[in-house]
């Protein structure tokens, strides 16, 4: 077995150049304040006075799990799967962007930079990469927590974000200088702390969490990983309603032979699941299924439903409840890792893959998978016609990038939504009652939910996109697609452009807001570089796209002034032609 224990400083975790990837099949982040509080007074305790000096003291946080070894200079792979650790590395990332913005607040601007290097870091090309990267934590996390300037606040909308939102407003909260003297007096005496300054005491903690040292497993191989993550948490481990439910299930088919049936098809359901680039927990997936099925259960309470559900005298509605499991599973996979190789390449359905990719990777909208699933189930029993499936799924596209990424809404009512609509329309028989489920359960109440074209348009025009790592980039470069491909007549976008600042983004001056930009040849967008406007325009009437035809056609001269108000057109016809909602 290749396996590499090491004894490593946090210190060197994060500045190693790696980039830590917690995958989708680990556990949400869930550290509740008893988690954090215990965190940050064992690294408060631990400081000591010399001479007048705070000093930190070492501690040992545990062993954490790793594929990939980050340590190994010869190691080329950069990115690293963290399989157990994933809560304090989280915890830390947390903590050292409070105290990033604790130093900001006293105009300590260069030591706020230099501890949000542990948090952002940057690749060999210069352009910046977040040591921390998840799936189920975007987009709060990676547009809140590790955005230093925090200019551009998310809602949260699940509650892991409220959970990682309560952490980082509990630990910027201890370290108000208030605090932290008042904490460090009790241990330290009133004379000693008053001397330090609180510049002093942030450095100290900040040296204290760095020179933490933990015990670094490291193997190649993902088997190696599992089972010796399930070694190191054997012991005293608490069973999850997943287990509860295998359990049961494993316990009344087991007869003549039938137990082997419940093993493989409990194997096979969980190598579903970890069978694509993004894997999925079997919890996370479990929950999923059973709200868009049976009954909306809070994790707590879905061992009960599924007693209540699924009758345990009945050895063949366990096997049949197995197979729905695994049946689901391979459409819950397909959702969550759209390929164009699902559908046989077949160009008619390479709407869908980018569809589905927007909402789970652009966006990462976990809820709407409840109501995909019970879609793509009436789909495959041929109960929702070819036109009100797509309709319907690109309407889900178009809100939650209107709600969510424009508006920044509250998800809170969407698992209630989408869970009575998906339970209702796995229930109808023909295409019309599940076209009737489908605008009466689901478009109307998201419609109540809509933004009205002021709040769009706000959003909207202050869309940005740059080089540089932006919370914006994503939904600006995603908005500018669309735009793009509804003048080409086409519903997917152009595998060869990319986005163009008609003022050079070098020029400032507002250039990156979204008025300014459009879509252009990569190639021809490279050549173009950062001449003006006059200049550009010969590469620009090389283009074969309408949009940039028709921009060169309609506009002589380019300037700054020229930028709002185009912002606003767009927002205009985003809102009409793609979202196709009327302006009230």
């Amino acid at each position: 077995m290749n396996i590499k224990p090491k004894d490593k400083s946090i210190k060197s975790l994060l500045i190693s150049g790696s980039q830590f990837t917690i995958p989708r099949f680990q556990r949400e982040y869930s550290w509740d304040k008893k988690n954090y509080q215990e965190f940050i007074d064992d690294m408060l305790n631990c400081l000591f006075l010399k001479e007048g000096k705070l000093e930190p003291k070492s501690y040992f946080l545990g062993t954490m799990l790793f594929i990939g070894d980050y340590s190994d200079s010869n190691n080329n792979d950069k990115s690293i799967f963290v399989i157990d650790g994933q809560q304090r590395i989280t915890t830390i990332t947390i903590l050292f962007s409070a105290l990033s913005d604790r130093f900001l607040s006293i105009n300590e601007e260069v030591l706020s930079e230099q501890v949000f290097r542990y948090i952002m870091t940057q690749n060999d090309d210069g352009e910046d990469v977040r040591v921390l990267e998840s799936k189920t934590h975007y987009p709060y996390f990676s547009f809140y927590i590790q955005d230093r300037e925090k200019k551009d606040v998310q809602e949260t909308s699940t509650e892991e974000e409220e959970c990682i939102k309560d952490s980082f407003d509990y630990l910027y909260s201890r370290l108000d200088e208030k605090n932290l003297r008042s904490y460090l007096k009790k241990k330290l005496g009133n004379d000693n702390v008053d001397q330090l300054s609180y510049v002093e005491i942030l450095k100290a903690i900040r040296d204290q969490v760095l020179g933490t040292i933990f015990i670094s497993i490291s193997t190649p191989d993902k088997d190696n990983a599992n089972m010796i993550f399930e070694i190191l948490n054997a012991k005293g481990k608490k069973l999850s309603h997943v287990d509860l439910i295998k359990n049961k299930i494993f316990e009344v088919v087991d007869e003549k032979g039938s137990a082997d049936f419940a093993e493989v098809k409990w194997a096979d359901i969980k190598e579903l699941l970890i069978s694509r680039k993004e894997t999925v927990g079997l919890a996370t997936f479990y929950r999923h299924f059973w709200i868009s099925t049976y009954k909306k259960s809070s994790g707590t309470k879905l061992y009960d439903d599924f007693l209540k559900e699924i009758n345990p005298k009945k050895r063949d509605r366990y096997k049949d409840f197995l197979l729905e499991i695994e049946d689901n599973a391979k459409d819950y996979i397909k959702i969550l890792n759209p390929r164009r190789e699902d559908y046989d390449n077949k160009r008619q359905h390479f709407w869908l893959v980018q569809s589905l990719n927007v909402l789970m990777n652009y966006f990462n909208i976990v809820q709407v998978r409840i109501a995909l699933l019970a879609l793509f189930k009436v789909k495959e029993e041929k109960n929702i016609s070819t036109k009100k499936f797509k309709e319907t799924i690109q309407y889900l596209e178009n809100f939650h990038f209107a709600y969510n990424a424009i508006v920044s809404g509250r998800a809170s009512k969407f698992e209630t939504i989408y869970a009575k609509f998906a339970i209702s329309l796995r229930k109808c028989k023909n295409q019309s009652e599940s076209h009737a489920k489908i605008d009466d359960l689901l478009i109307k109440p998201l419609n109540k939910l809509f933004p009205d074209f002021e709040q769009f348009s706000n959003g909207f025009k202050s869309l940005t996109f740059t080089k540089k790592v932006k919370p914006s980039n994503v939904k600006t470069k995603y908005a500018i697609q669309k735009l793009n491909a509804l003048f080409e007549g086409e519903e997917v976008f152009s595998d060869i452009a990319s986005i163009e600042h008609i003022i050079p983004e070098t020029k400032g001056e507002n250039a990156s807001n979204i008025g300014n930009l459009i879509l252009l040849e990569e190639k021809l967008n490279g050549e173009a570089g950062d001449l003006s406007y006059f200049e550009k325009k010969e590469f620009y009437n090389s283009s074969s796209f309408l949009w940039m035809n028709k921009f060169i056609k309609d506009h002589e001269s380019w300037e700054v002034e020229n930028i709002e108000p185009r912002a606003e057109k767009l927002a205009k016809k985003y809102y009409q032609e793609i979202l196709k909602q009327e302006i009230k």
